[in-house]
């Protein structure tokens, strides 16, 4: 399950979830091209307008860069990144140096042509007034009347100006713009003595310095943001919402079926994690709270199959609930290898705590390959053998070795068995998620004592990954919490939708 999900977004490579993942056209589309015998024809294709399509994109891009900019307090932008030997780099190095070589070309020509050069010193110039402060407007003047467009133009047709004079104005300005970290930059640019390669450069370090700026921006703001996030997660929201319905498409359509999903698990009992909700909160109908459902709703991210359309009001966060989910099967694993060995072993493991976190910090980084890049069957091919040469050779340093010595093949077969079928039917397993799911929906029902785990008691048998299950958890509740505040009223909407419906069909 978890391998489909990590190469889909390794296909698409989407830091923030999909830009264009609400904008979801299937319901326009047939779900088979094919004309099937006996089904109706398929109705005339729905032309959307493209003025609503660019507002959609626009309030998904501004939804998410809010939204990052609140939840990661290292975010950052950056320029973009070409992978080493890709298309993408061959064709912006082409484009680049074809560039170049032009401008090259247009200044050592007889006589020089200057109709790019002034073009590119238009460009460099809004560039750089781009990195003034709003209340520097005596500088902005400044490099306006410097820079006079047609000024320059006059002067290079007249073979009164050089580039040099050029350069040397954009870098002494710059020098006074930039930030700390670019003054080794700068102090390059002023050993260029080619005027094509040095306006390259200056391009280049210009580019820097807005990505330097717009970041000093964010650091700025981000306080004022994470005052206001909610509220403006919300409307930014609606107004997706509205151009989603103004295209014809249900905005919803995918939250619906997820939190229904949910309340049909509680209506049967067979719900993630198999969870029963305690005896003492029991009431005729306590499966249909809200509460109830939208708990069970978000549990069913720790087991996500990527068969069903990812939730749009929980799409930004989709690769953090990801994240959740591979940390969570990875601790489970590890957690059950330990039983399973614990098991084989009798006590012995019990009075030396020091082979035991060795284990895990090796198994850690063996399940990190998982589900990436490895399956868990041949994962635990490698973390049988490591586990049992590990503990081999520690207890042989007391001379207590004999007991893996004489169980290595049934150690072998126990570890590897936990991935010979679907890894949540396996009994250990299967048993330590289930008191991990009733650990989250105790801190989900309960959320005062959410607010801090270091006090809180973790479920037998995940012991040994004690802070890394408060860390999972936390970031879960983290992001449960935000969405809820966010989406809440969605959610209870859907919900009233869901009860009713069950109401009238009784």
């Amino acid at each position: 399950m978890s391998n489909k999900n990590n190469d889909k977004q390794q296909e698409d490579k989407r830091p923030l979830g999909a830009v264009l993942g609400w904008i979801n056209l299937s319901p326009t589309l047939p779900d088979n091209q094919d004309t099937v015998e006996g089904a109706t024809a398929a109705s005339p294709p729905r032309f959307i307008d493209y003025n609503q399509l660019m507002e959609a994109n626009r309030n998904a891009q501004n939804l998410q860069l809010a939204h990052e900019i609140v939840f990661n307090k290292d975010f950052q932008l950056r320029l973009p990144e070409y992978e080493k030997g890709s298309l993408g780099e061959k064709v912006h190095d082409t484009m680049h140096t074809a560039f170049w070589d032009v401008l090259r070309e247009d200044l050592t020509s007889d006589p020089p042509r200057y109709e790019h050069i002034v073009k590119l010193i238009g460009e460099a110039k809004e560039d750089l007034k781009s990195l003034v402060l709003p209340h520097q407007i005596n500088l902005k003047n400044q490099i306006d009347e410097s820079i006079d467009l047609d000024t320059v133009k006059r002067r290079f047709e007249a073979k009164e100006a050089d580039p040099h004079q050029y350069t040397k104005y954009f870098i002494d300005t710059m020098a006074n713009l930039c930030a700390q970290c670019r003054d080794e930059n700068i102090d390059k640019l002023r050993t260029i003595d080619d005027p094509t390669e040095c306006f390259r450069n200056i391009m280049e370090v210009l580019s820097l310095m807005k990505v330097d700026m717009a970041n000093f921006n964010i650091r700025q703001y981000r306080p004022l943001l994470q005052q206001q996030a909610i509220d403006y997660e919300k409307s930014t929201f609606d107004k997706f919402m509205e151009n989603q319905r103004g295209m014809g498409i249900d905005p919803l359509a995918s939250t619906y079926k997820w939190l229904e999903r949910a309340f049909n698990r509680l209506k049967t009992k067979d719900t993630i994690g198999w969870y029963q909700i305690p005896t003492d909160k029991i009431t005729s109908n306590s499966y249909q709270t809200p509460l109830t459902i939208l708990n069970e709703a978000y549990c069913e991210l720790l087991l996500w199959d990527p068969k069903y359309s990812f939730p749009e009001t929980l799409e930004l966060d989709e690769i953090r609930y990801n994240q959740v989910h591979i940390a969570t099967m990875r601790l489970l694993i590890l957690s059950t290898i330990m039983t399973v060995l614990s098991h084989l072993t009798g006590s012995i493991l019990r009075d030396y705590e020091s082979i035991k976190n060795l284990l895990k910090s090796q198994m850690i980084i063996l399940l990190d390959d998982f589900p990436e890049k490895k399956k868990l069957k041949d994962i635990l091919i490698s973390l049988s053998e490591q586990v049992i040469k590990t503990t081999r050779d520690e207890l042989d340093k007391y001379d207590k070795a004999k007991i893996i010595i004489d169980n290595e093949e049934n150690i072998k077969d126990a570890i590897t068995a936990i991935g010979q079928h679907h890894v949540i039917e396996h009994a250990v397993f299967k048993l330590l998620f289930q008191r991990y799911v009733g650990f989250i929906h105790n801190l989900l029902d309960n959320p005062g004592s959410s607010t801090s785990l270091t006090n809180v008691a973790i479920p037998n048998g995940l012991n040994i990954v004690m802070n890394e299950v408060i860390s999972t958890v936390s970031f879960f509740l983290r992001l449960i919490t935000y969405n809820r505040m966010v989406f809440n009223e969605h959610y209870d909407r859907i919900i009233s939708q869901l009860q009713s419906s069950s109401s009238s069909n009784k």
